[in-house]
């Protein structure tokens, strides 16, 4: 695929309140169901699609991501050209923002980068949508509909999309709503675009004259009826992860058989850092079931409905149920959580109590003992 993939790892909502667990790092560097992290699948269909370069465009907090990514051999990246590389918005000379207020800003900060690459195509997407996206097919619909720009969609729930599109028989897109109802399902795009490099360049000039800075409505809701704007159907899983309960959600949604088998499908597989761990051990009186538990757990006690990560260790007597664990985090000897979310290296002392609800889950910063 003679394309260029772009990355976006932040969603630039400042009007959205920061949770402990991206106090420490970028939101496309989130744990996910046990093993991977949010950006993972985003990277994984731009390398299955043979994307050869890849842009990862962040902002802040971005430390956890330079370590899971590395010199990115675990995706066939480690390259002496091509490859991946990270891209800081606010680092360019030449630039006079404090702040980076949108994807366009980010965009804008790096056309240099976009202009002297070779490739034909420009893929951008956002690190936090969870989907196994075929991108050569996209590419091959966008060709044959000689788009202006494609956007692919899925028909999921409010709370798991970016903007609602009204979409035509002929893939064209005739309108843009930003108002969700989160209680029906509607067409959602997935922050997933394609694009000729051509185009995308002429655009951030446009963009850099009249000060433009929302990538939506400028390069998209605006140009509806003057170009071709098309959307892609991703009819697999799909999940925009962007809050807190969205986490929550689709961490629990993974425990549903046909949701995994969708997205870790052979045919476009997943990849992720690889951490060698001894199996985990199940003592007498142990018990599990419906979780995901990763390698070098250590399990005396009781877990349900639950996703733990990596030597994750629950003591005699606890029991965990419909919770998130992540690496190293401890629950002692008697304690009993529900609704909880832990970040890494937690310690949950014995006989402590905690119960969340599934629309408000407990949240445990990295590092701490309750």
């Amino acid at each position: 695929m003679n394309a260029l993939g772009m990355i976006f790892c932040d969603r630039y909502d400042n009007k959205t309140p920061k949770s402990e667990l991206v106090y420490s790092r970028n939101p496309a560097s989130m744990p996910f169901g046990g093993r991977y992290r949010l950006i993972d699948f985003t990277l994984s269909a731009m390398v299955n699609a043979d994307i050869d370069e890849i842009g990862i465009i962040c902002k802040e907090n971005y430390g956890s991501l330079v370590d899971h990514i590395g010199n990115g051999k675990d995706w066939d990246l480690n390259r002496r050209q091509g490859g991946v590389k990270m891209l800081t918005p606010l680092a360019r000379p030449d630039s006079n923002l404090s702040i980076s207020r949108g994807r366009l800003d980010a965009l804008k900060s790096i056309k240099g980068y976009i202009a002297d690459n070779s490739y034909e195509w420009v893929v951008f997407a956002f690190g936090g949508t969870v989907a196994n996206i075929d991108l050569e097919a996209m590419l091959e619909q966008h060709i044959a509909d000689d788009a202006y720009i494609t956007l692919a969609y899925a028909e999921i729930t409010a709370g798991s999309g970016e903007v609602l599109l009204d979409v035509e028989k002929d893939h064209t897109i005739s309108a843009i709503h930003y108002q969700k109802n989160a209680a029906t399902k509607g067409i959602y795009a997935l922050g997933t675009a394609i694009i000729k490099k051509e185009d995308l360049l002429e655009f951030l000039e446009e963009a850099e004259d009249n000060d433009y800075s929302h990538l939506n409505r400028e390069l998209v809701q605006k140009q509806l009826g003057t170009k071709k704007i098309c959307g892609y159907c991703h009819k697999g899983f799909a999940h925009i992860v962007d809050t807190v309960d969205e986490y929550y959600d689709a961490n629990m949604e993974m425990l549903n058989t046909a949701n995994r088998d969708d997205l870790f499908n052979a045919e476009r597989p997943i990849y992720t850092k690889v951490k060698d761990s001894v199996p985990t051990l199940y003592d007498f009186g142990a018990a599990a079931s419906n979780c995901l538990i990763a390698d070098g757990c250590v399990i005396k006690g009781i877990v349900k409905n639950s996703i733990l990560s990596r030597n994750v260790v629950v003591e005699e007597g606890a029991i965990v149920e419909n919770a998130i664990l992540m690496q190293n985090t401890k629950v002692g000897k008697g304690a009993k959580i529900h609704y909880v979310v832990a970040d890494k290296d937690v310690t949950i002392s014995a006989e402590t109590e905690l119960c969340g609800t599934k629309g408000l889950p407990i949240i445990i910063g990295k590092g701490k003992q309750v």
